[in-house]
């Protein structure tokens, strides 16, 4: 059974990709900088990456307006101010509290949890499952990180991997809404 896709999913998976890979790049320009590699070739690599995957997220957003659209459900939104309200605050209190406590090695790795976490109950008011392998993702490479590498090398590492998962997450994305799209018989060459 094909899945009727309204603008309003393809909007909203146009976006969500737009925040990983905007969120994904701060991690790998994050990383390159714990791990001293900023170079004109990293730089050039990252910065190429982030336009592509921009370029097909916002190509995706300008394409849904072929959709059917439905009315938005204001509870969506109050729910996902709320989230991320509490989201930023945890990160905030994390950040905080781990300085205090001379603990900083281990504050990107608890951002990730944080991060990870979040994006449970967005999977459900959005009704989109990647999220959960998305925020899983995140969780456990958050605790393989703070358990297994060493502390100098932990804020590089740990930047990388939230980089790689957020970027890969947007891609999966964008990848079956154009998938969903064409298989729909929305998607024409223009």
């Amino acid at each position: 059974m094909q899945q009727i896709l309204t603008a309003n999913q393809i909007r909203g998976r146009s976006i969500g990709a737009i925040f990983f890979i905007c969120f994904g790049t701060g991690w790998f320009f994050l990383a390159i900088t714990a791990r001293q590699l900023i170079t004109p070739i990293t730089v050039t690599g990252i910065m190429l990456g982030m336009v592509l995957l921009l370029l097909l997220a916002l190509n995706l957003f300008r394409l849904s307006q072929r959709w059917p659209r439905v009315p938005n459900d204001p509870a969506v939104g109050r729910a996902f101010t709320w989230i991320n309200a509490i989201q930023w605050t945890a990160i905030a209190i994390v950040v905080f509290s781990f300085a205090k406590l001379h603990m900083d090695a281990y504050i990107t790795s608890a951002i990730a949890s944080i991060i990870g976490l979040h994006l449970f109950p967005l999977a459900r008011i959005f009704r989109y499952p990647l999220h959960y392998a998305t925020g899983t993702l995140l969780v456990l490479w958050a605790a393989a990180s703070a358990m297994l590498l060493p502390a100098g090398q932990m804020q590089g590492a740990t930047s990388l991997g939230i980089g790689v998962i957020l970027w890969s997450s947007a891609t999966v994305t964008l990848a079956l809404a154009y998938q969903a799209a064409k298989r729909s018989g929305q998607l024409v060459a223009s």
